[in-house]
């Protein structure tokens, strides 16, 4: 039987994103004394915050906002969320500081390295395909001691299009040498990104979905990640 050719998502799914986000926005909070402006409580403003970056970041998926928009909009649209309105500059030095510590910390999900070590021996050809931004998740990938797993690291920014669009998949199958009708597995969080995008242009798809429902649409669905080691994952 032939191992199958293995594409992984990152944030969510290998790299504990809530985790190591959340370290980065207290060290914000510290660092740049958001009590004094107003933000007294650390983990409102952290929920302000994911509440405002989950909404930037579903106008950055469609288009309709830019990178550069939407490093320092989050910022300023939590301290909206709390009441607060201050300088702009604070939000962009918010954004800055963000960027400078949060790719480097080193959080994983449950069982990622085990994982990861059973399929490498099993002889997978591992890649990972996510929609973040190229500097910041080559660090993450380095960092967090991935980097020995996988033959690529693709990004959304170096493919010119992003998940679920189907020439994020096409794209990244030819940058990784892979034939479309190779058996490529997507393993994800995002129903919409990883899983329909990849099953929409002929992949099988294996939903990361620890706390939710399970998907009919998905070819499978895993609660954690050691339930990969028992799909079927040849041809």
């Amino acid at each position: 039987m032939t191992p199958r050719p293995l594409f992984f998502d990152l944030d969510h799914t290998l790299w504990d994103f809530e985790t190591n986000s959340r370290l980065a926005l207290r060290a914000g909070h510290a660092e740049l004394h958001l009590a004094q402006h107003g933000a007294e409580d650390v983990d409102a403003w952290i929920a302000s915050y994911e509440k405002a970056n989950d909404w930037c970041w579903g106008q950055f998926r469609e288009g309709k906002m830019d990178k550069a928009t939407l490093r320092s909009k989050r910022f300023h649209m939590a301290f909206e969320g709390l009441g607060l309105d201050v300088e702009g500059t604070l939000a962009a030095k918010l954004g800055e500081h963000y960027i400078s510590i949060s790719p480097y910390q080193t959080a994983l999900i449950d069982g990622t390295l085990d994982v990861l070590d059973t399929l490498l021996a099993r002889g997978h050809r591992m890649v990972v395909l996510t929609n973040g931004f190229e500097e910041v998740q080559h660090i993450k990938v380095e960092h967090s001691g991935l980097e020995r797993y996988f033959t690529e690291v693709l990004t959304s920014d170096a493919l010119g299009v992003k998940k679920p669009h189907p020439e994020a998949f096409l794209t990244a199958a030819s940058m990784a040498g892979l034939a479309m009708d190779a058996g490529i597995v997507m393993i994800g969080d995002s129903l919409e990104s990883d899983v329909l995008g990849a099953q929409n242009v002929g992949w099988d798809a294996v939903h990361f979905n620890p706390d939710g429902p399970e998907a009919p649409e998905a070819w499978r669905t895993v609660r954690s990640l050691r339930e990969l080691l028992d799909l079927p994952l040849g041809l």
